[in-house]
């Protein structure tokens, strides 16, 4: 399996039933391009750990896969929304031994960077004085203004989940989805930056690989656009992991320490704290400033 990150570049591509799709070569991953003036768009995905053991209670092997997510825009442009999807498949193509995503962290849905706003709402009520009615035939009464303060909440949203994603819809989750939306009172983007989890449980301890599928919302000053992206990662080949030994580190890519955690009992691992989990903005220089969270 190749280190290098995978870059999904975001296009737009109109097709009969006016929806969009995929600009895809055949054959072929996405190539630098440029869009709009110039300006790319696009969605870093980096495998930053791999770490293969077994579940405690069954058979199965496990993998933990750490992702890095980084969204990126040039001139003026910001995303509004973003959700990515990861499908697990067998590198060989059957379906009876595709991984199984067993559990993903960030899950369900958080807020981040909640924003409270104050509001007045202001309306008319009219009272009825029992004064008959005036020359124009106009019921006469008194206007009174009423004042309600209303409290709104607005945040920036991230939400995980797991789905099933195949075409006869039989067997276990295969899939895993995050998305990041801004806050609208705000409108200053989605953070840029975020790290994921996913642990798989495999039948099987054979190749697998995944597919990643972007769907995003964006701001072209003033204008919403659509875009889309898709690729497809090289296989991951799992290999035996010696809990007594510690595996060599490749430069881009970690493994769990055997010697601080149980990989004979990865379906027990708090994901969030393994797999270091966050939602950042990334500054100049690479220095990440961590967008506060809540639920």
């Amino acid at each position: 399996m190749k280190d290098e990150p995978l870059l999904i570049i975001l296009n737009e591509e109109p097709i009969e039933d006016g929806e969009f799709r995929t600009r895809n070569s055949e054959g072929q991953r996405f190539r630098p391009n440029l869009v709009d003036r110039g300006n790319s768009l696009s969605t870093q995905v980096d495998i930053v750990g791999i770490t293969h053991g077994k579940f405690s209670k069954t058979p199965d092997f496990a993998t933990l896969l750490v992702f890095e997510l980084r969204f990126l825009a040039k001139g003026g442009r910001r995303f509004k929304k973003a959700t990515v999807m990861f499908q697990f498949e067998d590198a060989g193509g059957s379906t009876a031994r595709d991984p199984v995503v067993h559990a993903i962290a960030p899950k369900d849905r958080s807020a981040l960077n909640k924003t409270d706003r104050v509001r007045n709402v202001k309306w008319g009520v009219n009272a009825t004085a029992n004064v008959g009615m005036d020359a124009a035939g106009a019921q006469m009464g008194t206007q009174w203004e009423v004042e309600e303060i209303k409290n709104q909440t607005y945040y920036t949203a991230v939400s995980g989940e797991k789905r099933l994603m195949r075409r006869d819809f039989t067997g276990e989750a295969n899939t895993a989805i995050w998305t990041l939306e801004e806050n609208e009172y705000k409108s200053d983007g989605i953070p840029n930056f975020m790290r994921t989890t996913v642990l798989l449980r495999r039948p099987q301890n054979v190749p697998f690989s995944f597919v990643v599928k972007v769907n995003t919302d964006v701001d072209f000053i003033g204008e919403i656009k659509t875009l889309f992206g898709r690729e497809r990662k090289d296989p991951i080949d799992p290999v035996e992991i010696d809990p007594t030994n510690r595996p060599e580190s490749r430069a881009t890519i970690s493994s769990l320490d055997p010697k601080l955690h149980r990989l004979d009992e990865m379906d027990r691992l708090n994901l969030k704290k393994a797999g270091a989990v966050m939602v950042a903005m990334l500054l100049d220089g690479d220095e990440l400033a961590t967008v506060e969270h809540s639920k």
